[in-house]
């Protein structure tokens, strides 16, 4: 990552501060003064949502009747521009021998600074990163730690559980389309009918806390599932706070400035308390009976702080575990010096738990959720 690259922050806010005199070249009575009160605007109700944001600056921004009607065209011009597919640049880290070597007169085994990383030092770095806890790693660093996630579900997709390789590999009669044929013949078997290797696929259901003492977190977790249903074709992801809300089909939007959009619009109340019991009650109401079988790990990442009642929760958990397979509980505390499970939440879920490990970093989370679906068969 190069460290003269402006941050997230400054970029959008020198785009905000430009949309002014784009109004102005279009016609629009605005000045530069009207720049500042963009700034502020935007700092006061937040670029998250662009309908708040656009409806704010068109409020700021319009003084007349034409302006307001070319506003929502020009405001997608210069924030929303059409996207385009193309081809990912490769990234510094590897390529860095090949640009040593084809400089002139350079020694790829010189390392000077400002070079590209080699591959020992991008593999160390991306150890690094994956090791590193969630919390601790800046924002500049989350195109890095996504393509991290990215390889570690590509591994995942070509994980072959052993009943399946065995399905490809055995035949299995198929009964009952026998006999059917047999009657041809006067009931002697014949002609044998055989069933087609049966595909079995884990299913992952994930359930992600995004409450305020998650916040440090659930901005990868998201990031994680994403990368988990592209990867993947059995997964299906849930947020909660104080209720539950099904987010998969927001994850596997193509578009990830739509798919964030849409995020926010069913997130309501995203960072507020955190009610697990009742979250996980709403889930075994809605959707436990359609997604949750004997083959299906369920993933709780929170770290059990539950302002409801923990008999719920303990209760909750109960049901689910008659439905599924494992029940994995990722809390990014576990790894804290001095950590035990004795919040409300954990005593009431340890229980019911099939493990109980650490989710702060990709390492931790990388370390069980092989093995886990490895447990599906």
């Amino acid at each position: 990552m190069l460290n003269d690259a402006p941050s997230l922050a400054a970029r959008a806010g020198d785009r905000l501060a430009g949309f002014p005199a784009f109004l102005h070249a279009n016609g629009f009575g605005v000045g530069a003064t009207d720049s500042v009160q963009v700034l502020r605007t935007a700092r006061d109700v937040g670029v998250l949502d662009a309908q708040v944001l656009r409806w704010s600056l068109k409020a700021l921004l319009c003084g007349r009747c034409d302006e307001w009607r070319r506003f929502d065209g020009l405001f997608d011009a210069w924030f929303l521009p059409a996207n385009r597919w193309a081809a990912p640049q490769q990234r510094l880290v590897e390529t860095g021998v090949q640009q040593a070597a084809s400089r002139p007169g350079g020694d790829a085994g010189t390392k000077q600074a400002g070079d590209p990383l080699k591959p020992r030092d991008a593999a160390s770095h991306a150890e690094s990163l994956s090791s590193t806890d969630f919390r601790d790693l800046a924002r500049e660093h989350t195109l890095d730690i996504e393509a991290l996630m990215r390889r570690f579900a590509r591994r995942l997709k070509h994980l072959r559980l052993r009943r399946q390789a065995r399905a490809h590999q055995h035949k299995r009669l198929a009964l009952q389309a026998t006999i059917r044929r047999s009657v041809e013949t006067g009931g002697t078997p014949i002609r044998l009918a055989w069933q087609a290797p049966r595909r079995v696929r884990p299913r992952l259901v994930l359930l992600l806390d995004v409450s305020r003492s998650m916040a440090a977190y659930s901005f990868f977790y998201l990031r994680l599932a994403r990368a988990l249903s592209a990867e993947l074709a059995d997964v299906h992801t849930f947020i909660f706070h104080t209720r539950i809300t099904a987010v998969s089909e927001a994850l596997r939007d193509p578009d990830p400035w739509r798919a964030q959009e849409r995020l926010h619009l069913l997130a309501q109340g995203w960072g507020g308390g955190t009610r697990i019991g009742e979250s996980l009650a709403q889930f075994n109401a809605g959707h436990a009976a359609r997604l949750v079988h004997s083959r299906t790990a369920l993933v709780v990442m929170s770290d059990g702080y539950d302002t409801g009642d923990p008999a719920l929760l303990s209760g909750a958990l109960a049901q689910l575990r008659r439905r599924a397979r494992r029940i994995v509980w990722l809390n990014p505390l576990c790894k804290r010096p001095g950590f035990a499970p004795v919040s409300q939440g954990m005593r009431a879920a340890l229980p019911h738990l099939d493990l109980l490990a650490p989710g702060g970093d990709l390492a931790s989370i990388r370390a069980v959720l092989p093995e886990l679906l490895e447990a599906l068969q």
